[in-house]
């Protein structure tokens, strides 16, 4: 049997696909979570889990994930824990899904902080149905689009151009194609995030915390967040890019800073609970050069040039 995990706002579709299973002979049933990052919480998945024992879901069957990146994480954490582990597949409704939450094996909630509570667990399939995303709103596009470009910056300077091309619309097949294969490449060489899988959290040290602070969704925090270790990158070593970061953000309509009277303070007290901070203290991804990144302690001078950067006094 498979159970099929959606959010109101991709019910149709995981409808659709449940009718196909059952045309195939294939059993399901719907488990429907919040939209969201409402879906990635304890007492959801406790709820899942709950449901999925009382219907009589074994380690033999499987879940299938019809949604966004908040749905995705919370599915393979479910797939992880549930009976020490059963199968999972993803198909990505959203952008952001696509190129970055679907892809690389790693699930979570939140507690206390973002993603604080997680599991490595890798889908036995990721289906990627492009005319899926070529029918998303604006601004889903945007928000899936900050995850394509970061990928670009650290790695594949052809995902850049090809928004800088066109930022509206530009090929998403390419971008997804593009993507998917730099993050299978940095996935394959460390799964479980000892060393190189870092720099995939480019933009997410700050991102997370004004996401958490702001109320940002992830798209648009990821990208202020960018701005931010570009800012933090030009103080510590030499970045001459943040100004093409800007402009390539801002063309596909993401933010690139934020309200002034952030307090800083808020800021740092979400920073603290940064998953690349280790006994020395914080370290952020910078960028050297496009396409290079690099995983280096930071200092109090170096987060102040990346909070002034995204436009705090």
């Amino acid at each position: 049997r498979v159970a099929v995990l959606c959010q109101p706002t991709t019910q149709t579709l995981a409808d659709a696909y449940a009718s196909g299973l059952a045309t195939s002979g294939v059993r399901s049933r719907g488990y429907t979570l919040p939209d969201g990052e409402a879906a990635k919480t304890f007492t959801t998945v406790e709820d899942v889990i709950g449901r999925l024992a009382e219907d009589g879901f074994t380690r033999g069957d499987a879940i299938i994930a019809v949604g966004g990146g908040a749905l995705t994480d919370a599915a393979g954490f479910i797939a992880a824990t549930f009976m020490r582990g059963v199968d999972v597949i993803y198909l990505p409704t959203t952008l952001l899904g696509a190129v970055d939450a679907a892809i690389g094996g790693k699930t979570a909630v939140n507690v206390a902080g973002k993603n604080l509570a997680g599991a490595f667990r890798h889908p036995g399939a990721v289906l990627i149905d492009v005319d899926v995303l070529d029918r998303l709103p604006a601004s889903l596009r945007a928000e899936g689009a900050a995850e394509a470009i970061k990928t670009g910056f650290i790695a594949d300077m052809e995902i850049v151009r090809e928004y800088e091309a066109d930022p509206t619309t530009p090929d998403l097949e390419q971008v997804v194609n593009r993507c998917v294969a730099v993050k299978a490449a940095v996935v394959s060489d460390d799964f479980r995030e000892s060393d190189r899988r870092a720099i995939l959290n480019y933009g997410h040290t700050v991102g997370h915390a004004v996401e958490t602070v702001v109320g940002l969704r992830h798209g648009s925090a990821v990208s202020v967040g960018m701005v931010a270790a570009g800012g933090a990158a030009e103080f510590a070593v030499g970045f001459t890019g943040n100004e093409r970061q800007r402009t390539v953000l801002g063309s596909v309509g993401l933010p690139t800073d934020i309200d002034p009277d952030t307090p800083r303070q808020a800021l740092m007290a979400q920073i603290a609970f940064d998953k690349k901070r280790d006994r020395t203290g914080l370290r952020m991804v910078l960028l050297e050069d496009f396409a290079s990144p690099v995983v280096v302690p930071v200092d109090d001078a170096t987060v102040a040039a990346a909070f002034t950067a995204i436009g705090l006094t």
